[in-house]
């Protein structure tokens, strides 16, 4: 759903089904932007947004957290590792997510 909303708004989309998939692509197709879940098979979003802030060639893509989970902890640790920004699935409605990659990427959108 996210990526159909993203892709008819123009923008290029890589979907990775787990962590490990989602670092193997950010270094194969340098993305300009990621939206990045806490919950995924072989390596969760908090070791993958530390494995990009702490690689030099991906520290500054921007992150933005986009997942169910909403516990402050997970918040915190997120914006902490270098997370733009951090977006609950439930209250964000796909259309949006154009507009917040613009907020971040020059020239998107």
């Amino acid at each position: 759903m996210y990526s159909l909303a993203l892709t008819r708004a123009g923008h290029d989309v890589v979907v990775a089904n787990d962590g490990l998939a989602a670092l193997q692509a950010v270094l194969a197709a340098r993305p300009d932007f990621i939206f990045l879940d806490i919950r995924m098979p072989k390596m969760d979003g908090t070791e993958v947004l530390r494995s990009l802030a702490s690689a030099e060639i991906t520290r500054d893509i921007p992150v933005v957290m986009l997942s169910n989970y909403d516990e402050p902890g997970i918040v915190r640790s997120s914006l902490s590792l270098g997370a733009r920004e951090y977006l609950v699935k439930a209250a964000t409605n796909p259309a949006e997510l154009s507009r917040i990659v613009s907020n971040w990427v020059k020239g998107a959108g």
